[in-house]
């Protein structure tokens, strides 16, 4: 409760500190000091309240300091650092939260970064000199755990000194510590300022990857710092300092090339739960509907057949192609080649083992020295190819890979190292196309990998519900302070636009193209994709606007024509819908659903006549269709044949595709032309339907009554014949 108490001071010296309400802030902020007793913060606060009170001083006494703003700056950053400092204190002593819990547990220990590192690397030492003896299990654990201890004393240390932060950034940089200890500190690093933003963590990415000690470390490096930015602009954007460092991004073109591949893979997350979805409840229900129909194939082969014969049989593919479930495969075919997840649905259920309960292994490079690798080793010797494989699956899933093939069954293990084995060379083949596509190889794979990881962590980390998910909506690339300027370049514009518009996501897509209108105008498919945006957003006004534009320089499409006569009959405007499915029937005049569409708009707008005209042309079209006979009875009983109108009723009572709204327009046909007894039964077995009732049919007839008074019926005849079937029912 106290916790919760102190959140709401906690963002009023948010918003205090982003107006600039200095003194304000430092009351609030006295206040609840006195609450949270913690002297080092006091101390901080009296210092920065006594430079405050300085520059202001200094300025009424009438000084000039050219450097006044950037102490100002630097004073608002330190205020929210400290305002920061004592809302984590508010929350640890009593929060189940894992972030709470692992930095209780590291006060403990009371250690600093330095002694944690010394008894990392001696660990480190000795798992290395024990490497391939009896007991190198036991040293490697020691070092993994040492390790993952390391990790967690970082992730957590917001608000130490900034001599740590310099010793952890220059640790990086000795060449006799492995991969994933560097690795791991970026992670830390990482999820550190997305728990509490710190300035220092933040400046020992930058220089971690300024430093470009590796392509693998400078992709982990520069992903965690778009993260760290888009979750923090308001912070980072006032940050003089920062500003000074990335500026000189700016004309880099490899700092731009590098960054378009991270956003592009952040871009690309977007995509992964309706690629998950896509594979859950379309691909595989449909593969298990042919399941059945498969074996029976697979039975007709003798056991000696060659079972790639299959693969090329035209069957094979009929049976794919059933329920559109072909397409579907390309689809996702497509997707991988583009850079989408495919894998995350495989990997989600395999996040179970004990292994995945630390925070520190979901980023954790995949080795096969691991101490929980080298213990099942053997039981996955012949995937070793396939785990060392770079691009294929991102660590956390090679982790759960291996851990899923040491529970299976030797002969099951057997059987997926013989199936697997002719396609090792085909996925080596792939991974060497894509590596020679790109001009750095390492980097984007590694950017790949690393960002697949930590979305896995987000998304599927047992208490995932203690952390704030930074792919919860897409990465605006235009609102990163510092880092947009770098990004400012219509290449990306594209890029992102394209594939929001690709993938469906029209909403992410429309601001794109707006943008790329104001480079390229002129260019009526834009247009057109503009309009289509504003047309799935429901905007069927600017959709329209949009459409009409590009129809000026492409008045013959007909893509455009329909699309503009459905926006019409939207907006209701009938008339104009029923003019532009003329013009799409001119070029396509046996199109049935445009014949339909086009009498729908032409009996809106009163043109009866030329409606019936549209509705039989249609009939002629495709006879067997219940939608044009339905349509033709009702356009006769308006135009007043109700002969017509009764025959085509009769038609469709007589087919297994009539519906209780057939039953009830059919009983108004038989009441005016006489036949009551036909008019009650069908009223009946309108009554008489599960989804229709009694009470529903008299609200029906109520709705009806004008057109039917019209027709030379009368309320009172309805009445008796509604009562008559009620005594019947």
């Amino acid at each position: 409760m106290a916790s919760y108490k102190y959140g709401i001071v906690h963002d009023r010296v948010k918003t205090l500190l982003n107006k600039r309400s200095l003194h304000e802030a430092f009351r609030l902020i006295r206040n609840q000091l006195k609450s949270y007793p913690d002297h080092m913060l006091s101390d901080r606060l009296d210092k920065l309240e006594e430079t405050y009170k300085y520059m202001i001083h200094y300025l009424v006494e009438g000084y000039s300091d050219s450097h006044r703003d950037e102490l100002l700056i630097s004073l608002i950053e330190d205020l929210h650092i400290v305002n920061d400092a004592i809302l984590r204190n508010s929350i640890l002593p009593d929060s189940r939260d894992i972030y709470s819990a692992t930095k209780r547990f590291g006060n403990i220990k009371n250690a600093s970064f330095a002694s944690r590192f010394e008894t990392y690397r001696e660990a480190y030492s000795k798992s290395l000199l024990a490497a391939s003896s009896a007991c190198d299990t036991e040293y490697q654990k020691l070092a993994d755990d040492a390790l993952a201890e390391l990790f967690d004393y970082v992730w957590t240390m917001f608000g130490a000194p900034e001599e740590e932060y310099r010793r952890l950034t220059a640790s990086l940089s000795e060449p006799d510590l492995p991969f994933s200890y560097k690795a791991q500190m970026i992670s830390a690093l990482m999820m550190g300022c997305l728990s509490y933003y710190d300035r220092n963590a933040f400046h020992s990415l930058i220089d971690i990857y300024e430093n470009d000690i590796c392509q693998k470390l400078s992709a982990r490096a520069l992903v965690a710092i778009m993260l760290v930015v888009a979750a923090n602009p308001d912070r980072i954007k006032n940050d003089a300092r920062l500003k000074a460092r990335l500026s000189l991004w700016q004309d880099s073109i490899i700092h731009y090339r590098r960054l378009r591949e991270v956003l592009m893979n952040l871009i690309r997350t977007r995509d992964t739960e309706r690629i998950s979805s896509k594979m859950q409840n379309e691909v595989l229900p449909e593969l298990m509907k042919l399941r059945p129909e498969i074996i029976n194939k697979f039975k007709n082969l003798s056991e000696e057949a060659d079972l790639e014969m299959f693969d090329a049989n035209p069957e094979w593919e009929e049976i794919l192609n059933k329920n559109g479930l072909g397409d579907k495969l390309k689809e996702l075919t497509e997707m991988q080649l583009e850079g989408g997840d495919v894998m995350m649905l495989a990997f989600s259920n395999l996040k179970s083992f004990p292994f995945f309960n630390n925070v520190s292994n979901w980023f954790l490079p995949f080795s096969t020295t691991h101490s929980e690798i080298l213990t099942i080793s053997k039981e996955f010797a012949a995937f070793g190819d396939l785990l060392d494989m770079e691009g294929v699956m991102c660590d956390s899933d090679k982790f759960s890979f291996a851990f899923s093939l040491s529970k299976m069954p030797e002969s099951q293990r057997s059987m997926l190292t013989e199936r697997m084995s002719g396609q090792m060379e085909q996925l080596k083949e792939a991974m060497s196309e894509r590596k020679l596509k790109s001009s750095v190889p390492e980097f984007d794979s590694e950017v790949t990998r690393y960002v697949r990881d930590i979305y896995r962590f987000f998304k599927l980390f047992r208490k995932k519900n203690d952390f704030h998910d930074p792919f919860l909506r897409p990465v605006d690339f235009r609102s990163l302070p510092f880092l947009n300027d770098v990004l400012a370049d219509m290449e990306i514009v594209n890029l992102v636009g394209e594939f929001y518009f690709k993938r469906g996501y029209y909403s992410e897509a429309l601001p794109m193209l707006m943008l790329i209108d104001k480079e390229h105008p002129n260019d009526n498919l834009l247009w057109e994709k503009i309009g289509y945006c504003h047309n799935a957003l429901n905007d069927i006004d600017e959709a329209i606007k949009w459409y009409k534009k590009a129809e000026l320089l492409n008045p013959d499409s007909l893509w455009l024509i329909k699309k503009l006569a459905v926006c019409y009959r939207l907006r209701g405007k009938f008339n104009d819908a029923a003019e532009y499915y003329a013009k799409a029937l001119e070029s396509s005049p046996d199109n049935y659903s445009l014949l339909m569409s086009a009498g729908n708009c032409l009996l809106e707008s009163g043109n009866i006549k030329e409606a019936i005209a549209n509705y039989y042309h249609a009939d002629y079209i495709r006879p067997d269709q219940p939608g044009s006979w339905r349509a033709i009875a009702w356009a006769e009983f308006m135009n007043g044949n109700k002969e017509k109108s009764l025959a085509y009723y009769e038609k469709l009572l007589t087919s297994d595709k009539h519906s209780a709204n057939d039953n009830l327009n059919a009983g108004h046909l038989y009441y005016l032309t006489g036949n009551l007894k036909k008019a009650v039964a069908c009223y009946k077995s309108c009554a008489s339907d599960k989804d229709f009732g009694i009470k529903k049919l008299e609200e029906a007839i109520q709705q009806d009554i004008d057109q039917i008074e019209n027709a030379g019926g009368n309320r009172q005849d309805l009445n008796l014949l509604l009562d008559k079937v009620k005594y019947e029912l």
